[in-house]
C-alpha cells in the first residue's frame, strides 16, 4: 500500500508539473507498480474479447523494461534525479499507463486510440538506430487444457539486423515461422505453455543477438511480455427464468340437500318405496372438487339408502331412497341427505425459477434446458447471470448485446444456449 501511495503522489505530481524531476530510486520503484498494475489490467476478461489491451499492455511493460534498463546502466537506484531525456520518457510512461487503466474501466471503445499512442511514445522514446525495435505484440490468450496452434505476432523495425530471435517462454527458446524487417511470427503449440492452476498470466520475452558498431561487438536485447492464460471454463452461468404455472382457486364449502318421503303401508303392511335423484353440476363455469365432498348429515326413518352414481369434476349425480314402515297401516317414510363441496376455477401464477449452474467454455456452446409448457404456458428468459474467472458478474438478456457473450433462445424447445462472443 505504501508503494502503490508513494506511486499515485508521483503521478499527480507529473500531471501538475511536466518538469518535475524525479529520483532514480523513486522512478524504479512507481515503474514496478505500473508493471503490476498493467499485468492485472491484461489478465482480464477484457483482453478475450479485445485482444488490443494486451498489445497495448505489453508495449507499457516493454517501455518500462526499457527505461528500468536505462536507469540501471546510468544512475542506478538512487536520489539522483533522472536524465531530461529519461524523466520524459518517464513522464510519458505514467501518463500513458493512467489513461490505459482509465479505458479498460470506463471507456473500453478508445482501446486502439491508446494503442496507437503508445506504439508512437514507443518510436519517439526508445527507438535506437541500428538495433531491432519492438513496436506492437499481438499476443492471442493461451487456453489451459486445450489443444490449439497459436500464432503471436510481434511488429517494429530493424529485425533483420539480428543474427538470431526467438521468443522464450518456461525457458524454451521459440525461432519464428515468418521473419522480415518489420514482423515476425511464431507458431506455438498450446502443450508448450505450462502454468499452474492459480496462474494467470506467463511471464515471456523476445530475444534479439545482433552486431553494433565498427567492431560489431556482440549485442543482446531482449523485451518482456506477457501470455495471458485463461481456463478452459471461463466462468459459471445461471439461467433465471419465468413459467406460469396452473393453480387451483377454491370456493368455500357448498352444502346440498335432498329429501325423500313415501306414504304409510296398506292394511296389509306392504312396503311403500320411494327415490329421490340429484344431478346437478358446479356454477360459473367452475369445476368440482371430487375429494372434497363430504356427506355431513344422513338420515332415514323405516328404511332407505343414499347413492353417489358419479363424482367427477363436471358433474355429481346420485340418489336416495326410502321406504315405509312394513306393518299394517305403518307409518310414511323418510331420508334426508346433506353433503358439502367444494368448486373451484383454474388461475395461472408467474413463478420465478432458475437452473443448475453449469460451466461457461470459451471454445463450446452450453445448453440450458428449461421445462416444457404447462397448458401451453412456455418458460420466458429473464436474464442469464454469470460471474467470470476474474470474479466479474455479468447479466445477459436477449434484447441487448453483451461484448462477452451470446444467447439465444431455441424457439422450438425454448432451451437456452450461452456461447462466448468470438
Amino acid at each position: 500500500m505504501k508503494k502503490l501511495f508513494f506511486l499515485l503522489l508521483i503521478v499527480l505530481f507529473a500531471c501538475n508539473n511536466i518538469k518535475a524531476q524525479t529520483s532514480g530510486a523513486a522512478a524504479l520503484i512507481a515503474l514496478d507498480e505500473i508493471d503490476a498494475v498493467v499485468s492485472k489490467q491484461i489478465n482480464s476478461i477484457d483482453n478475450l474479447v479485445t485482444n488490443a489491451i494486451g498489445n497495448s499492455g505489453n508495449m507499457i511493460l516493454s517501455m518500462t523494461a526499457r527505461l528500468k534498463k536505462d536507469i540501471n546502466e546510468t544512475i542506478g537506484n538512487t536520489d539522483k534525479v533522472l536524465r531530461e531525456n529519461q524523466q520524459n520518457a518517464y513522464n510519458q510512461i505514467l501518463n500513458l499507463s493512467d489513461e490505459f487503466n482509465k479505458i479498460i474501466k470506463e471507456r473500453i471503445s478508445d482501446i486502439d486510440v491508446i494503442s496507437l499512442k503508445i506504439t508512437q511514445a514507443a518510436n519517439d522514446f526508445f527507438v535506437k538506430k541500428k538495433e531491432p525495435n519492438v513496436f506492437k505484440f499481438q499476443t492471442p490468450p493461451f487456453i489451459n487444457n486445450y489443444t490449439k496452434e497459436y500464432l503471436i505476432k510481434i511488429n517494429g523495425t530493424s529485425f533483420d539486423r539480428s543474427e538470431s530471435v526467438a521468443v522464450i517462454i518456461n525457458g524454451k527458446k521459440f525461432k519464428p515461422v515468418q521473419s522480415n524487417y518489420g514482423e515476425l511470427l511464431f507458431k506455438i503449440d498450446s502443450s508448450d505453455i505450462k502454468s499452474s492452476p492459480n496462474e494467470n498470466y506467463i511471464n515471456a520475452q523476445i530475444s534479439f543477438n545482433y552486431r553494433k558498431g565498427i567492431f560489431k561487438t556482440k549485442k543482446n536485447k531482449s523485451e518482456p511480455f506477457i501470455i495471458q492464460v485463461v481456463p478452459l471454463n471461463i466462468g459459471s452461468a445461471t439461467v433465471f427464468y419465468e413459467q406460469e404455472k396452473p393453480e387451483r382457486r377454491y370456493t368455500d364449502l357448498k352444502s346440498y340437500s335432498c329429501n325423500c318421503s313415501t306414504g304409510s303401508s296398506n292394511w296389509k303392511g306392504d312396503r311403500r318405496h320411494n327415490t329421490t335423484a340429484f344431478n346437478f353440476n358446479p356454477s360459473g363455469g367452475r369445476l368440482f372438487d371430487p375429494s372434497s365432498i363430504i356427506v355431513t348429515n344422513w338420515s332415514q326413518r323405516h328404511g332407505g339408502g343414499y347413492r353417489f352414481n358419479h363424482q367427477t369434476e363436471q358433474q355429481i349425480m346420485g340418489n336416495i331412497s326410502c321406504s315405509s314402515d312394513g306393518r299394517p297401516y305403518g307409518g310414511g317414510g323418510h331420508s334426508t341427505l346433506t353433503f358439502d363441496y367444494k368448486e373451484y376455477d383454474i388461475i395461472y401464477k408467474i413463478y420465478k425459477e432458475q437452473t443448475a449452474i453449469k460451466d461457461i467454455s470459451s471454445v463450446n456452446p452450453v445448453l440450458f434446458e428449461l421445462p416444457d409448457p404447462i397448458d401451453g404456458k412456455r418458460p420466458n428468459l429473464s436474464y442469464v447471470k454469470i460471474l467470470t474467472y476474474d470474479s466479474r458478474e455479468i447479466i445477459l438478456t436477449p434484447s441487448v448485446a453483451n461484448v462477452f457473450f451470446k444467447v439465444n433462445i431455441n424457439p422450438v424447445t425454448d432451451d437456452v444456449i450461452v456461447r462466448w462472443a468470438n
